[in-house]
């Protein structure tokens, strides 16, 4: 069979292939292209950006959440993660609001959308009885709902970089696919700690993002560190909030209202906090908020280190006033004698009121007017 010069036959490429193979085995390195590239002309690897068509970030949540990226969903146990990303994927499966998209469109314009799948994988709640309970209280539409059983024994074959995965993923043709948590779906050869390891084991889901058009939401816990907050509260690894493109905390409030604090955003300022609550299993949008996950941190570590010293304030109040009512003036100094401060002493002073444990009056007028502290129950039981 004749060739024009620079191609090779079919057989000719295959023995290339081989031999290129063979001197490979041996530990000789041939920088060849394969027989298949023999003769064909190259795709150049530089461009010109001239030539490459500029692209507006697309949303599968307006302003949170990129469409066909890797997003982070943290926060701490018992904080509400389950029931919160079983609302969000309840609006995707159904075309509706997710439930930190506010009303008021000029806070959080919402884009009309079709009802789409979610795959969703779990290794902490079972389908029967936790998740489908769940998704169904949040007004999910279940047939576009899609998992795998943790008692099929697949479910532990299924990791970021397993082929199983893509398989899955190429068949159901999700919009969202979430991970909870990320420990489960983690190869055993990897170490969260180790610098790149996550990135290297992470990067195929944003390959099938690009291809598939699927958003991807990890699920990860969060620290209670004092003093930390933001980035250092993702547990475990560096590489995991390097290679989200978004990531969204969750918290509660010192007054026990939960907290969704957008802390990474790639594609502009991030959203606004949204403070939510869970009322019978069903995260509900309650307001914005200025603040993010490092001030309710603050307030929750000043919150613990004053409840101690409060606690030990109201115990001197409390022995100080058993003999009997005392001048607010001289309990003041007492109290300053044994080294609390004015601020802990008004706290304790404040929470023993509001709990009827005692009470406060003035006698005496003019000049002679004073203002005396005493126990409420020792008052009663004097007919005062």
């Amino acid at each position: 069979m004749e060739t024009r010069a620079g191609e090779s036959t079919t057989d000719e490429r295959q023995r290339l292939d081989e031999v290129v193979g063979e001197l490979n085995r041996r530990g000789i390195e041939v920088n060849f292209p394969s027989g298949k590239d023999y003769g064909e002309k190259k795709k150049p690897l530089l461009i010109s950006l001239s030539d490459v068509e500029e692209k507006e970030a697309e949303w599968l949540v307006w302003e949170y959440m990129p469409k066909g990226q890797i997003n982070i969903f943290a926060g701490d146990g018992g904080s509400g993660k389950t029931t919160s990303w079983c609302g969000l994927a309840a609006a995707v499966s159904n075309g509706t609001k997710v439930f930190f998209e506010a009303e008021d469109p000029n806070e959080n314009p919402f884009v009309e959308r079709e009802p789409q799948k979610v795959l969703f994988f779990s290794s902490e709640d079972s389908l029967e009885y936790t998740l489908k309970a769940r998704l169904r209280k949040a007004g999910a539409n279940l047939n576009n709902i899609y998992s795998a059983s943790l008692r099929d024994e697949r479910f532990s074959q299924i990791k970021f970089n397993s082929p199983i995965l893509k398989d899955l993923i190429k068949e159901v043709k999700p919009a969202l696919v979430i991970f909870d948590p990320i420990q489960a779906f983690i190869p055993p050869d990897i170490q969260m700690g180790q610098r790149n390891a996550m990135r290297n084991c992470l990067n195929p889901l944003i390959g099938l993002g690009e291809e598939c058009g699927t958003t991807f939401l990890i699920i990860v816990h969060t620290n209670k560190r004092q003093g930390v907050y933001g980035r250092n509260r993702i547990a475990d690894s560096a590489d995991v909030w390097d290679i989200a493109r978004s990531v969204l905390i969750t918290g509660t409030t010192k007054d026990n209202i939960r907290y969704l604090s957008h802390e990474k955003s790639n594609y502009g300022e991030p959203g606004r906090t949204a403070l939510y609550t869970i009322e019978d299993g069903i995260a509900v949008f309650k307001e914005y908020c200025d603040k993010h996950d490092a001030d309710f941190v603050k307030e929750r570590d000043i919150a613990t280190y004053q409840a101690p010293q409060r606690q030990s304030a109201e115990t001197f109040i409390m022995d100080f006033l058993k003999n009997g009512k005392k001048p607010t003036a001289e309990l003041d100094e007492a109290a300053k004698a044994a080294g609390i401060s004015s601020a802990t002493l008004s706290r304790a002073k404040t929470s023993l009121r509001e709990r009827g444990l005692i009470g406060m009056k003035s006698e005496g007028y003019g000049q002679n007017k004073a203002w005396y502290c005493y126990l409420i129950e020792q008052q009663h039981q004097r007919g005062i």
